[in-house]
């Protein structure tokens, strides 16, 4: 009898369960390229960095900044110096995060291999010092003391704020692993999340980092981090509640099941600076003739691009930036569909090249997704119809695809970028210098870089802007299709998930309630 007493005694008197741990489930469609601030390039990178490190600032839903490690900043009155104060925080071994810690990550950063370095030129010689013409030690970048950081531009730069929320200014550890590995206990960050565990062909897993500066405003205790290539795959694991989130650039919703999955899921639209183009090589032996350029752009019914191929409720891109960086205003800078003009350009492209129509052999490369798959064939029809050109289609995979990019070696390309700060100047300062990795089509233009040197000066900006613009449209380099809608489709259960319109999404505010006991 005691002993059964003894046992109900135990019983009532044990600790209820612990609660489960708030795991948010999503998805990345490939591997991050790299979990290195001072490496990244691509959407991917970014999303997982912003999640795993923390900088001066940090991204807000509505495009503006909040202070994250600077605790405030002291800017001077010709708005040349930043000085920075930083707030006590900790990697996540314990070590100190300083003032240090910024300038050795920014400077190694600004560097002719980085991807990023051209967004470190607004400030004092950091385009010099990448370019070898001066010292390191001669930027305008310096610790006054472990939590004062002084920054000098070149000139007034009204951006700079927003440039300090971007990945690539993110601080990275001098003395520990920043690149991701199967041994995530030697990866050391400062950010909301810590990589727990890694699969670099399955998954990540990402948990609460408790030595976070603002750790008691992070909700979620665990991220899980799947790799699903297959997008009919994604879409089929959300259904059956495997994953919590699809869309926002990083897993992208089939069109077709997005008509029965918003009836029963919340579907959140966002405004986004990212535009979906053709780049063309332009040193191509035909693509370097602007006539031909002109008859392929011309040549693209965007609209139905759009209404049966993506189906996302994009903008059909009649400008190159995309509206979402200029207040919304649309600009028509070339027509939508124009087939007779494009048959005009081109014959005049014939009569330049001296050449037949059947002559021209071009292929068109894309990442193989299935909705590139669609956009490609679609394009190759276009130009069949119209031009009666025959386009040979080159599917690629995605860390392939960046490659060939990257060295431009491709005729055609179905590309995309997304605007890392919103400002009209961070898209077209990428086709400023045909050597910047993001000049995909490696095009230069001497008008084109005298306005965009205008447009960093201030004076009457917005008409450098539209100058600017005007130029692409003549010289088409490129030929924008459309400029995106961030759709985003998310379990109930998942509550304040917030997207900027950059398209990053803030993991860091998320939370999933627990239901009732």
């Amino acid at each position: 009898m005691r002993f059964f007493l003894l046992i109900l005694l135990l019983t009532g008197c044990a600790a209820p369960p612990a609660p489960r741990p708030e795991r948010l489930n999503i998805s990345f469609h490939s591997m991050p390229q790299t979990a290195d601030p001072g490496k990244c390039g691509d959407f991917l990178s970014a999303t997982l960095i912003c999640m795993i490190f923390e900088g001066l600032t940090r991204s807000a839903s509505d495009g503006s900044v909040d202070f994250a490690l600077a605790k405030s900043v002291e800017i001077s009155e010709d708005g040349l110096t930043y000085l920075f104060h930083l707030r006590p925080s900790f990697w996540s071994d314990g070590t100190l995060v300083t003032a240090h810690d910024f300038v050795k990550s920014w400077k190694r950063a600004i560097h002719p291999d980085s991807l990023s370095s051209y967004l470190f030129y607004p400030i004092k010689n950091a385009e010099k010092a990448c370019k070898g013409d001066c010292g390191y030690d001669e930027i305008g970048l310096r610790a006054l003391s472990d939590n004062a950081l002084e920054v000098i531009l070149d000139q007034k730069t009204d951006y700079f704020l927003s440039l300090t929320a971007f990945p690539s200014y993110l601080p990275a550890p001098s003395h520990a692993a920043i690149e991701i590995s199967n041994e995530p206990s030697a990866f050391v960050s400062n950010g909301p999340f810590l990589l727990d565990s890694i699969n670099t062909h399955s998954h990540l897993l990402l948990k609460k980092n408790s030595l976070y500066w603002n750790s008691r405003a992070i909700s979620l205790d665990e991220i899980q981090i799947s790799i699903i290539s297959n997008e009919a795959t994604a879409m089929r694991m959300f259904s059956q509640g495997e994953l919590d989130c699809l869309g926002a650039s990083i897993s992208p919703i089939l069109p077709d099941s997005i008509k029965s999955l918003k009836d029963k899921f919340p579907l959140q639209k966002f405004p986004m600076g990212a535009t979906t183009f053709v780049a063309l090589k332009n040193d191509h032996p035909y693509l370097k003739c602007r006539q031909l350029r002109q008859a392929l752009a011309l040549a693209v019914n965007r609209r139905e691009l759009i209404e049966r191929i993506t189906q996302m409720e994009e903008t059909p891109a009649a400008s190159f930036i995309p509206p979402s960086l200029l207040s919304n205003q649309i600009r028509e800078l070339y027509p939508l569909f124009d087939p007779i003009a494009a048959r005009e350009h081109f014959a005049l492209a014939l009569q330049e090249l001296r050449i037949a129509p059947e002559e021209i052999s071009l292929t068109l490369s894309y990442s193989a997704s299935e909705l590139n798959t669609r956009l490609a064939q679609a394009l190759q029809t276009h130009w069949k119809e119209v031009l009666g050109l025959n386009i040979e289609l080159d599917a690629k995979e995605a860390h392939c695809f960046k490659e060939l990019l990257y060295h431009r070696e491709f005729d055609l390309a179905l590309a995309f970028w997304i605007a890392q700060f919103l400002d009209p100047i961070n898209i077209l300062e990428r086709l400023e210098d045909p050597k910047n990795w993001k000049n995909y089509s490696g095009w230069d233009h001497a008008g084109f870089r005298e306005k965009i040197r205008l447009v960093r000066q201030g004076n009457e900006r917005m008409r450098q802007i539209e100058d600017a613009e005007e130029i692409l449209a003549s010289e088409m380099p490129l030929i924008p299709l459309y400029h995106w809608s961030n759709l985003v489709l998310c379990n109930p259960r998942v509550q304040n998930l917030q997207v900027n319109p950059n398209g990053a999404i803030l993991f860091e505010k998320a939370t999933i309630p627990h239901p009732p006991q």
